[in-house]
This record gives C-alpha cells, structure tokens and sequence, in this order.
C-alpha cells in the first residue's frame, strides 16, 4: 500500500480546525491497482484477475470514446464509455454523480459505475474514496479519481500521473488559463493544480470545500 499525502495551501491549513489539520497533514494511504495480498484458496490470484480486467475494460472505454472524438461524433449526454461523462464540471468543482449512492453502493457517476464500480481505498473517517482510472482530461493523464464516500463536501478531484510543470504547461495549453491558488480556489469553486505530496513525478488538481 502506497500513501499519499494531499497538496494542501496555507489558507486552508490555517482555516480548518486544529485536529483536522493534523489528520490531513498525515499521510493518507492510498492503495495502487492491481496490488493484492494473496490468500488462501487463491483469492489473491483471483483479485489479481479482477482488477487486471477492470483496467482493461477502462482502457477500452477511453480507447473508444477517443475514436469517437476523432471521427467527430460528440458523446451523447451521461455516456458512461465517455471521459466527458467523468469529468463534467469538474473546472467549476462540481462534477457530476462523484459520490457513492447509498442504495447502490456503486458511484453515481455512469463513467464511475462502468468503469470503476468500486473505490480503489476508502477512507472512513474523512469520507472520501479513491477510484482506479486510466482517462485523458484536456492532454493529462489522470490515474485516480478523488470523490465523496457519501454527499458530505470532501475535498475531490484528480491524481494526475506527470510532473507539476508538464501538468501544468498542458492544461494552460488546453484551457487557456492557469488553475493556481488564487482564492475561488480556496473557496472549493475552481480546481486548484499543485504537487502530489512528495511525489516530484506526479501531481493533482483537488477542489477543497469551505471548511477546509
């Protein structure tokens, strides 16, 4: 199991309580597709399988709906093969289904429920969950996305699988503007791009609710 830690600014250390300042300073753990712990009666070798055909099934949906792209047919509404599905309102820190139905217990999203019905990694105590993914978001590779366990504001958004500065150079190529720390960051209403944690070779764009 691998941990992560959050790429949080000054302002929202400085606005969250005491102990939930220390708490999200921690490293939270994060656990990498495909890693099992193998059992008795081979349920590691079975859940080895089962996630190897997850990620395929991902890597075909994107593999699809970017050849839709390309013959210039948009995605229909909430297509769940469709990246676009995925990541709608995401730039204005409110995406779509990105928290797990209490009756389903599978992610609202249809892009989730398809691709990713379970979270890689829960973690209880601040109600967040951890998706597996392989999908394009404008040019940048997202390998995990951050969502709600429930609808309580946590914060959310995506691990990005490439450097700070490459992350950055391509999506202010693709959007035209920069998504930094400036204070509609800090307030949960746009994504805000920073640094992995210690991770040189990776970075994220999370959104951070009011109480953060």
């Amino acid at each position: 199991m691998t941990p992560i830690k959050f790429f949080s600014s000054s302002i929202w250390t400085s606005r969250r309580p005491a102990h939930l300042a220390l708490a999200l300073g921690a490293l939270l753990p994060m656990a990498a597709c495909g890693q099992v712990t193998s059992g008795p009666e081979g349920r590691g070798e079975a859940a080895t399988q089962e996630q190897g055909s997850s990620e395929a099934e991902a890597i075909r949906a994107q593999a699809y709906a970017d050849e839709q792209a390309a013959r210039g047919k948009p995605a229909a509404e909430g297509d769940p093969d469709s990246t676009a599905t995925l990541f709608e309102g995401l730039l204005d820190c409110s995406p779509k289904g990105w928290y797990i139905d209490a009756e389903s217990g599978r992610p609202a999203n249809p892009y989730l429920a398809k691709n990713a019905p379970q979270p890689c990694e829960r973690d209880a105590e601040f109600g967040m969950a951890y998706f597996c993914v392989d999908a394009d978001f404008h040019g940048v590779p997202v390998y995990r996305v951050v969502a709600h366990l429930g609808t309580a504001p946590t914060p959310i958004g995506v691990l990005i699988d490439l450097p700070l500065d490459q992350a950055r150079s391509r999506l202010r190529k693709a959007l035209g503007a920069e998504l930094g720390g400036d204070p509609s960051g800090q307030q949960g209403q746009k994504p805000v791009l920073g640094p992995h944690g210690d991770d040189t070779h990776r970075s994220q764009l999370m959104c951070t609710p009011d109480w953060a």
